[in-house]
C-alpha cells in the first residue's frame, strides 16, 4: 500500500441492514458505511507510463461492481485514464451479488449507498500523489448516473472537470438544483430500461414520488417535494425535463446522445433483455450497444480531457 493507502475506515458492527417492503422489494436501514480504503473490493489503477495521468471514477449502478462495471473501468485504462473503483454494496457488509441488486431492491436505497462511499471516494482520491488531483472524472450508469449527477452539485471544480452520468433514472434521491461542476447527461437512444412498454424510454419515464427519499445527505434537489411525506402519489420528474431546467438556468450542462445503444454501453453488445423485479413486476431492461458506438463514446471523452 501507499502511505496515503493506510488509514483504514472499516464500517461499524451494526452499519444496514435489509428490510422488506409491502412490495416485496427490498430497502435498507440504519448506519451507512463510509468509504473505506482498505476493503477488498476498492481498486485504484494507474497506467505504467504516466505519471500522475488524469483520473476517472468509476461508479457503479443497481448491480454493484458487476461485470458491466469492470468493462467500463478496462475501457477507460485503454485510453490512458487512472481509475478507481468500489463496491458501495459489499463495503455495507452486503454479499448478495449483482443479480439481487439488480432486481430485489429499491432505488433510494442503493443510490444512498452508493452517493455515501462515492463521496468518501472523492475526497481521499483528492489526496492522492497517484494521479491529478485537477482532472479527476466520474463516470456513473443508471443508479451511479444519479449519485454523479449528484455528486456536481458538491464536488469541488478546481479538482473535478467533468462527470458523465449515463442512463439517469428519475426515481431515487432525485436530482439536484444546482451544479457546481460540468455535467454530461448520456443516453442511448435505445434506452427502456425499466420500461412498461418498449418505447418507455428511460429519459421520459416517471414513477411515483413514494419511491424517492428526500431527506438523505444528497444537496438539496427535487426529491424534497416528491417523496413518502410530500406529494406521495405525484410522479417523479422525468429526467429530460430535469435537463431541460438546468439547460434553463445557465447550468454547465450538455446532452450526448449515443446512437445503437441501450442502457449501459460499455456492457457489451445490444441485448433485449426483460427483467422481473422483487415484487413480480416485468419490465424491459435492453442493455449494451455497437462497438462503434463504445469508440466514439470513448473518443468524445477523451477529446474532452485533452482540452483540459
Amino acid at each position: 500500500m501507499f502511505a496515503q493507502d493506510k488509514t483504514c475506515n472499516p464500517a461499524p458492527s451494526e452499519v444496514a441492514a435489509l428490510r422488506e417492503l409491502p412490495s416485496k422489494i427490498m430497502t435498507v436501514v440504519g448506519p451507512l458505511a463510509e468509504f473505506d480504503p482498505c476493503h477488498r473490493s476498492v481498486d485504484l489503477r494507474t497506467p505504467f507510463f504516466s505519471n500522475r495521468p488524469p483520473l476517472m471514477i468509476v461508479v457503479h449502478g443497481g448491480g454493484g461492481l458487476d461485470g458491466g462495471t469492470r468493462n467500463t473501468v478496462e475501457a477507460f485504462r485503454s485510453k490512458g485514464f487512472a481509475t478507481l473503483v468500489f463496491d458501495a454494496f459489499e463495503m455495507n457488509g452486503f454479499y448478495q451479488g449483482s443479480d439481487f441488486w439488480a432486481s430485489a431492491a429499491t432505488n433510494e436505497s442503493r443510490q444512498r449507498m452508493i452517493y455515501k462511499v462515492t463521496l468518501g471516494a472523492y475526497e481521499w482520491a483528492i489526496k492522492s500523489s497517484r494521479v491529478d488531483t485537477e482532472n479527476i472524472f466520474f463516470h456513473g450508469l443508471s443508479n451511479g448516473a444519479a449519485v454523479v449527477a449528484n455528486l456536481a452539485a458538491v464536488v469541488d471544480p478546481k479538482h473535478v472537470r467533468a462527470l458523465f452520468a449515463e442512463g439517469i433514472p428519475g426515481n431515487g434521491i432525485g436530482l439536484p438544483d444546482k451544479l457546481n461542476a460540468p455535467l454530461k447527461v448520456v443516453f442511448g437512444k435505445l434506452d427502456n430500461y425499466g420500461g412498461r412498454t418498449a418505447n418507455e424510454w428511460i429519459w421520459i419515464r416517471q414513477e411515483l414520488c413514494i419511491g424517492n427519499r428526500g431527506n438523505f445527505i444528497q444537496p438539496p434537489g427535487n426529491s424534497a417535494n416528491c417523496n413518502p411525506v410530500i406529494n406521495a402519489e405525484g410522479l417523479t420528474q422525468k429526467p429530460i425535463d430535469w435537463y431541460e431546467s438546468q439547460k434553463a438556468k445557465g447550468a454547465d450542462i450538455e446532452l450526448w446522445w449515443l446512437e445503437e445503444t441501450a442502457h449501459g454501453t460499455f456492457i457489451g453488445a445490444l441485448q433485449k433483455n426483460m427483467r422481473t423485479y422483487g415484487s413480480g413486476t416485468t419490465r424491459y431492461a435492453w442493455v449494451g450497444g455497437s462497438p462503434a458506438a463504445r469508440e466514439s463514446f470513448l473518443k468524445d471523452i477523451s477529446s474532452l480531457v485533452l482540452r483540459h
